[in-house]
């Protein structure tokens, strides 16, 4: 279907919310309940293995929502224009009403020029949100990730599925020389990752426990990420003051780190995407499009 482009009828002002748009469940066994959209009436049915669709159906969408290719003839229209819109309702739901096009009068305009703004996005996994973001509103529908790529996405993931990539990532690296594609990847605009030197941004307890066993660069990302492997798999016969300072696995130990690099999870994620095609990497990468959405 490529009707997730009229989702924001959901979520725009609540007072044009129309009762008949949207179905409310019966809860299921564990009380949950789960609110559907009805109307589709602007939806279009690809047939099996088409990407792209004509426009002879009329509507194109909600104006302030329409990807930019929509609105130019000359161009091919795919289910990359339900990617943007749907990247214009995260952003709206997120950050509680803001669209990432400004205000409903130039909100088209700044569309078709490519004119955006994510700076109001909450501090809480702020890169990785962004990331997400402004690949699902690139201007080039080439550019967008696909909806597999979208839900594979890090924003989504929790600190237990964190923690195990991380763990993927420097299990996969460990071996490889510094002139290897992967770590070569990994360590390009690594600084920014590391803050200079990772060894003095973590607390003094792990200070200390790091330097008892092997010497780790504090400008490599790559051991950053073994630091972390180390003391997870090791977590069990770590001092008491340092497992107080890490905190509980999974989730106190990977927000530790995520608090302190807030840039390491995306960074990682975007330089390991040429891996994607490794069976291990599978579960976090969609590799139909050769990872064209993950930059």
């Amino acid at each position: 279907m490529s009707g997730i482009a009229h989702l924001h009828s959901l979520y725009i002002v609540h007072r044009d919310i129309k009762p008949q748009n949207v179905l409310i469940s019966q809860p299921d066994s564990r009380g949950q309940v789960r609110a559907m959209i009805s109307d589709f009436g602007l939806c279009k049915k690809l047939a099996a293995g088409r990407i792209s669709f004509s426009r002879r159906s009329g509507a194109a969408g909600t104006e302030g929502w329409i990807a930019p290719e929509m609105l130019d003839e000359d161009k091919r229209t795919t289910c990359a224009v339900d990617i943007f819109s749907a990247g214009c309702v995260f952003y709206y739901v997120v950050t509680r009403g803001k669209h990432p096009f400004g205000e409903p009068l130039r909100r088209q305009a700044n569309i078709l020029s490519g004119d955006y703004n994510i700076d109001s996005l909450p501090m809480t996994d702020c890169q990785v949100r962004k990331q997400l973001i402004e690949t699902m509103i690139d201007f080039d529908p080439e550019s967008r990730p696909t909806a597999k790529a979208v839900i594979k996405h890090p924003f989504f993931w929790s600190k237990e599925r964190q923690l195990l990539f991380f763990q993927d990532v420097s299990d996969r690296i460990e071996k490889e020389t510094e002139e290897s594609l992967v770590v070569k990847q990994l360590e390009w605009g690594g600084d920014r990752v590391v803050k200079g030197d990772w060894r003095k941004h973590v607390s003094m307890e792990l200070q200390n426990d790091l330097r008892k066993f092997r010497t780790y660069k504090g400008n490599n990302v790559k051991d950053l990420l073994r630091a972390m492997r180390n003391k997870k798999h090791h977590y069990r016969e770590l001092p008491e003051d340092v497992k107080a300072s890490l905190g509980t696995i999974p989730d106190q130990f990977v927000q530790y780190f995520n608090a302190r690099f807030p840039h390491l999870l995306i960074h990682t994620y975007k330089a390991l995407a040429c891996c994607a095609h490794e069976r291990v990497f599978h579960q976090y990468y969609d590799d139909s499009k050769d990872c064209s959405g993950v930059r």
